[in-house]
């Protein structure tokens, strides 16, 4: 027992010295759609209603999608509303229970019967160096300190909780057995209810089984292939039936890249993140990587090398498994936790936090060699205390680099003007950070990003370049060369499928045209922005200011009301409110939701300062 105290104590101190700069980033990329504009994670109560909307996460009614972890972040806007410092609370207790269930699971798992004379007398130091390598590994940053993939943190710690709760299962020799089996059932849900790439629990628990528990003998590989058959046959059967693969090949309408593209470019990637995972240096770390797209075997030559690299590795691993069973089913674990991400389905084509999953046994066999390494040298002290010191150097320094990885996140410019320097052909990262100078009021050194996002290569979603229409229509929009913005505006909608950055461009339109008097086609506009996000204050308090102007106050009141019901605390409802009685000419109204907006003005811009 005191053992364990010491592991999670240095655990949890060496994670905190490592993330302490994190608890006050903001919030980044992804976010913005999964939470901070997301009005179904936005609860102030939980109602079976209220539930239901949670679970639908940012698909829309009728489509679940990784409910848990959209429920995780309602819990954290219940009890705190978007103040960061919650979220980041919850990722870092997040990280440190997966690598305390992490070693659990290795500690456990170099006793077990099969293994344990070989690794049992060195089961602890191995263990605790695996963890804490894994666990200050620069790389999963973007999965602890980057709030929404708290969907990839949070999907790794149930699944390790299953396996772990599962290995109990399978060496326990009371009744509370089976309260390891239930508790390794209720981790697999809520794993694969966070995030879908948890789908290769049951695979890996079916291994792990055969490989430390059952032991890889011809009876039992003979035996387990049979018994695979059946769930295998149901699977495949059940995606022909329930699943349209036809939509997987619409979805990439929106992508520079086709499926044989992706599926050619992927093994590529896939080294690229185990040379990123040993050699995690921050020249190599950001959030949207340069990848040259594979357009055959040999364009570029390395496409061919590495899939004949991963062919080798698995082979080897197959061959040798019983020789070097936990070597080979580290391996095979890597291999297998990156298989859904890294297929034939229209994602994106890399990023950091697919590793947190995938990574978590990768270690295992290093600090197994290190430790032999550390007693095959006890009898030559100086030979012992370098390898001693190297090993906490290298921890030293991938602390430090984690350390520096959180001080780039630290706000939206930093970020992106880190990413454009270490991705400075990508369109994304030039969009993103000419909407950050935006925000931030540097007009002209956004308006130079925005032109070089439009002259760089789109690698993720091909339509995303409408964003950068509307980018440069606000900066117009704020300047106030009306015809320019309205050039721009009207460019962004063009084909920029329904979401906020259409309904915001609409939005827009319809201050210009209101500015110009054309009040018919301003309402027009207004009503289409309303339509795409109903759940937008500001579209509501911009419809009411055009109702103010057609001189029909009464209308221009319930829209203000609207704005309202969404946000109490939006000073320009009460100003739009304001201007509605006073066109009705009633003083004592007017007045007093001037005052209120005046006092929510005041209130907003000394928390600005």
């Amino acid at each position: 027992m005191r053992r364990y105290l010491f592991t999670f104590s240095s655990l949890f101190i060496i994670l905190l010295l490592s993330y302490s700069n994190s608890f006050n980033c903001s919030w980044h990329f992804d976010d913005y759609v999964n939470i901070t504009k997301n009005i179904n994670v936005h609860v102030k109560q939980f109602t079976p209603d209220n539930v239901k909307n949670i679970f639908y996460g940012i698909t829309g009614a009728g489509k679940i999608s990784r409910p848990i972890a959209y429920l995780s972040f309602a819990i954290n806007y219940y009890f705190d509303g978007l103040n960061v410092f919650g979220y980041h609370l919850v990722n870092f207790l997040i990280h440190f229970l997966s690598s305390a269930f992490l070693f659990l699971f290795v500690f456990n798992t170099l006793k077990l019967p099969l293994l344990k004379e070989r690794y049992e007398k060195h089961a602890y130091p191995i263990a605790l160096l695996a963890t804490v390598f894994w666990a200050v590994n620069p790389v999963h940053v973007t999965a602890v300190t980057y709030i929404v993939q708290r969907m990839a943190s949070m999907a790794g710690l149930f699944y390790i909780m299953s396996m772990y709760f599962y290995l109990k299962f399978r060496t326990s020799q009371s009744s509370f057995k089976y309260v390891h089996i239930f508790s390794c059932f209720v981790s697999s849900i809520l794993a694969i209810g966070t995030k879908e790439n948890a789908a290769m629990l049951p695979a890996c628990i079916f291994l792990y089984d055969l490989f430390f528990i059952q032991g890889l003998t011809n009876e039992n590989i003979k035996k387990n292939i049979k018994l695979s058959l059946i769930p295998i046959i149901i699977l495949i059967a059940a995606g022909l039936l329930f699943y349209d693969f036809s939509s997987v090949l619409k979805e990439y309408d929106i992508r520079p890249f086709t499926m044989k593209e992706r599926l050619l470019t992927e093994p590529r990637i896939i080294l690229f993140y185990v040379s990123l995972l040993f050699y995690p240096l921050t020249s190599r770390l950001t959030l949207i990587h340069d990848v040259e797209i594979s357009k055959s075997l040999f364009d570029p030559w390395t496409t061919f090398a590495a899939i004949i690299i991963i062919v080798l590795i698995i082979s080897i691993s197959l061959v040798k498994a019983r020789k070097w069973p936990l070597l080979s089913y580290c391996v095979l674990f890597f291999f297998l936790n990156h298989f859904i991400e890294g297929s034939f389905l229209s994602l994106e084509l890399i990023f950091e936090h697919r590793n947190y999953l995938p990574s978590m046994l990768l270690f295992v066999p290093v600090a197994a060699g290190l430790v032999e390494g550390l007693e095959y040298c006890s009898q030559k002290k100086l030979i012992l205390y370098l390898l001693a010191a190297a090993i906490t150097i290298l921890i030293i320094v991938q602390s430090a680099t984690v350390y520096i990885q959180n001080n780039i996140m630290r706000d939206e410019i930093s970020l992106w003007s880190d990413n454009v320097k270490k991705s400075p052909r990508l369109h994304h990262p030039h969009q993103c950070l000419a909407i950050a100078l935006l925000v931030s009021g540097r007009l002209p050194e956004a308006f130079e990003e925005l032109n070089k996002a439009l002259n760089s290569f789109e690698s993720g979603n091909i339509t995303k370049k409408s964003i950068t229409y509307g980018g440069l229509g606000e900066y117009y929009f704020i300047i106030g060369d009306d015809d320019q913005a309205l050039k721009y505006f009207y460019k962004s909608i063009a084909d920029y499928p329904a979401g906020l950055e259409k309904a915001l461009s609409f939005e827009r339109i319809a201050n210009i045209l209101m500015r110009k008097g054309n009040l018919e086609e301003a309402e027009k506009m207004a009503l289409k922005a309303i339509e795409l996000r109903p759940y937008e204050e500001g579209f509501y308090q911009t419809y009411s200011a055009v109702l103010n102007k057609k001189n029909q106050p009464d209308d221009a009141i319930k829209q203000a009301q609207k704005a309202i019901s969404i946000n109490p605390d939006s000073y320009w409802s009460y100003l739009h409110l304001a201007e509605s009685y006073r066109i009705k000419n009633n003083k004592n109204a007017e007045q007093h939701f001037l005052k209120i907006g005046n006092t929510l003005m005041a209130k907003e811009r000394q928390l600005e300062k």
